[in-house]
């Protein structure tokens, strides 16, 4: 849900403090096509570190997400913080969804693109924006962000899902992945260039020093490009017996899949069936293939008792295309599988899945796990 500047700002001001009433003369208002040109200036301000492509790219992307995703809904619109001198100060995209709850159809938001001017009152448009947004019809918001978002939803009435929270990590090549972590958290480059190789050799005898408990299975069924409609039928099959769960068409999914083709960023987009030997579709898994580093998982799904060769497909074939490790958020009816085949769990502290509701139900679904809720029916598939 917060963005660089937002996260800080709600760092150095309690939300318990503020109101998150707009002040004199300054008002949340729905965005419109008209906003755009003071939008894409202000996501210039406060992000600078464009996505790949440059400034181009990011405004097509913008406009992408804000004005032609194919579930805009006028009742629904994303937002934008208009201070004293009529100036966009601030802006909070809102992506309507559609989800079935127990069969019945209810309106969904995600939140997305939360920005404000770096200011002395940007802590109040960001309060003001994100009541605003959980003020909206919808039946169910949904957001992410970490503990400043998490205490500005809780404030208005949210909560946080604690297990949709967790993340999965199956290390592919157990040393150079721990090299990697400790890279990140600050080990000197002179010192990775030199462990590199020796992390290599390791994780090239483990599987003939451990045996099998460092080998992976090699998969038993067949993987083929997945098709939009396949990916329908199975969505409709597989999630069928969750009270909570997401209504896609053929229009939405297409368009969701090509956003997500689009973000080079994260890796090569793939996008993977599962056949058995009698042509029977089995499961599938999509994700970011990055060689040489963490590659994210953005849905697995299976057909009863075939989860178990859908994760031995997508670990070979990610450990085939260099991945050191695969993560992704946690299904919970994943847990065991994904437990048998060495993943570990944790929480990296800075991403909260927040949700916010006024019917009991939706609430209930997802607190005792009873929902299809994957990143494509999130935030992290969204975002720049």
């Amino acid at each position: 849900m917060e963005r660089g500047v937002v996260a800080e700002m709600l760092r150095r001001n309690d939300p318990d403090e503020t109101s998150g009433d707009a002040g004199a003369g300054e008002r949340v208002r729905p965005m419109t096509e008209r906003d755009g040109e003071q939008v894409l200036e202000l996501y210039g301000r406060v992000f600078p570190r464009r996505p790949a492509g440059g400034s181009e790219s990011a405004t097509e992307y913008l406009r992408e997400i804000l004005w032609r995703n194919p579930w805009r809904d006028e009742t629904l619109p994303s937002l934008v913080y208009e201070d004293g001198r009529g100036r966009i100060a601030g802006c909070l995209g809102v992506m309507p969804r559609r989800m079935l709850l127990a069969g019945r159809p209810i309106q969904a938001a995600i939140s997305h693109t939360f920005m404000v001017e770096p200011g002395s009152r940007s802590s109040l448009a960001a309060l003001a924006l994100a009541r605003a947004f959980v003020s909206g019809s919808q039946d169910l918001s949904i957001a992410e962000g970490g503990s400043p978002s998490r205490r500005i939803l809780e404030r208005f009435g949210g909560t946080t899902s604690l297990v949709y929270s967790l993340r999965w990590t199956r290390p592919l090549r157990p040393t150079r992945y721990l090299l990697s972590c400790l890279r990140r958290r600050g080990l000197a480059a002179a010192a990775t260039r030199t462990l590199a190789p020796l992390c290599s050799a390791a994780d090239a005898i483990a599987p003939v020093v451990l045996g099998d408990s460092a080998r992976l299975a090699r998969p038993r069924s067949t993987g083929e490009d997945l098709t939009t409609d396949d990916l329908l039928e199975m969505l409709a099959r597989t999630a069928a017996d969750r009270s909570l769960r997401p209504a896609y068409d053929r229009q939405s999914l297409a368009w969701l899949l090509d956003l997500l083709a689009k973000k080079k960023g994260r890796g090569l987009f793939r996008r993977v069936g599962l056949r058995d030997g009698a042509g029977d579709l089995l499961g599938w898994y999509l994700y970011f293939l990055n060689p040489g580093g963490i590659s994210e998982v953005v849905q697995i799904g299976a057909r009863k008792m075939f989860l178990d060769d859908v994760l031995d497909h997508l670990f070979y074939h990610a450990r085939r295309g260099g991945a050191l490790a695969v993560s992704g958020q946690l299904d919970p009816s994943a847990f065991q599988s994904l437990a048998a085949k060495g993943s570990v769990f944790h929480h990296d502290g800075a991403s909260w899945f927040l949700i916010h509701s006024r019917n009991p139900a939706v609430l209930a679904a997802i607190h005792r796990t009873d929902a299809f809720l994957t990143r494509l029916e999130g935030e992290w598939c969204i975002g720049p």
